[in-house]
């Protein structure tokens, strides 16, 4: 057997003038290059996304400087958990620690510091500019609180349009005389103004005959209207005469103290009797003589 052997460079030379088998099919893939990751769009939109979220849930609480800082924040809780520090005896709940409270809560919260004994007078004026009627007359109700002139004259003002307020500042015993008459005269002629003092000062007869000359009736039908255990009849008199509910509700006491045992008021009947100052003073003067 006869073999023929090759040199190294013949056997390359060989190899490239060799016919080539085609081999499976491949797939050129572009050159790798590092790339910075960073910079890439998904990674700045995402860092960006991340950055800004979409909600925010609340604003954060101001950091905790001292122990006035944490009363503050605690009576910033829900009402009934707050009530017990609000209306407590905390050292640190001071006027500066209630006028933050008020700028930070609403109307809730400004009910239980209306009702504080110790109110400094820049708290109760920032109560009043809060211009809620429960607050008002959470304010007026406070008999231990004392108001300066600017004061009375400003509750006087927003009392003239809040009957539940006017009522509430009548009874108040630090009521200025000059207050007082603008609050229980507003909307008032001279006759009403006349009956109202004959009325607080127990002048019972008198005021009854007065009233009968108003309204154009007997005296005796209208004093036979009025008697009995209800305060219907009595509001449906001062509803006719003009009298607006606030001043109702300041005579009831002195009618009681005339009569006692008549014109009964209690909370159950209360709504129902204040729901008759809807009535015009004529439907009220033929309501109250259909009575008698």
């Amino acid at each position: 057997m006869r073999t023929h052997a090759l040199t190294v460079p013949q056997f390359a030379a060989a190899a490239e003038t060799a016919p080539q088998t085609p081999g499976p099919l491949t797939i050129a893939r572009p050159p790798v290059h590092a790339r910075d990751f960073h910079a890439s769009p998904g990674y700045v939109w995402l860092a960006h996304s991340q950055a800004r979220p979409v909600e925010r849930v609340s604003e954060p609480r101001p950091p905790i400087q001292s122990l006035q800082d944490l009363v503050v924040q605690l009576c910033q809780m829900p009402v009934d958990l707050a009530a017990p520090l609000i209306g407590g005896q905390v050292s640190s709940l001071d006027t500066p620690a209630l006028l933050a409270l008020i700028a930070a809560t609403g109307e809730p919260h400004h009910l239980l510091v209306a009702r504080r004994p110790d109110l400094d007078a820049r708290v109760l004026k920032a109560l009043i500019r809060s211009n809620s009627d429960a607050v008002l007359v959470a304010v007026a109700e406070n008999h231990r609180l004392r108001f300066d002139d600017d004061d009375q004259t400003t509750l006087a003002r927003l009392a003239n349009e809040r009957p539940r307020l006017r009522a509430a500042l009548l009874r108040h015993p630090a009521l200025s005389r000059a207050s007082r008459r603008i609050v229980a005269g507003y909307g008032l002629s001279d006759d009403n103004l006349k009956l109202v003092r004959i009325l607080r000062a127990g002048r019972l007869d008198r005021f009854l005959l007065e009233s009968a000359r108003r309204l154009d009736c007997e005296a005796t039908h209208l004093q036979r209207a009025v008697a009995g255990p209800s305060a219907a009849p009595l509001a449906l008199l001062c509803c006719a005469l003009g009298l607006d509910r606030a001043i109702f509700l300041n005579l009831l006491p002195h009618w009681q103290s005339a009569r006692p045992g008549d014109a009964d008021c209690n909370a159950a009947h209360r709504p129902l009797i204040l729901s008759i100052f809807s009535l015009s003073p004529a439907e009220a003067r033929q309501k109250l003589l259909i009575a008698a």
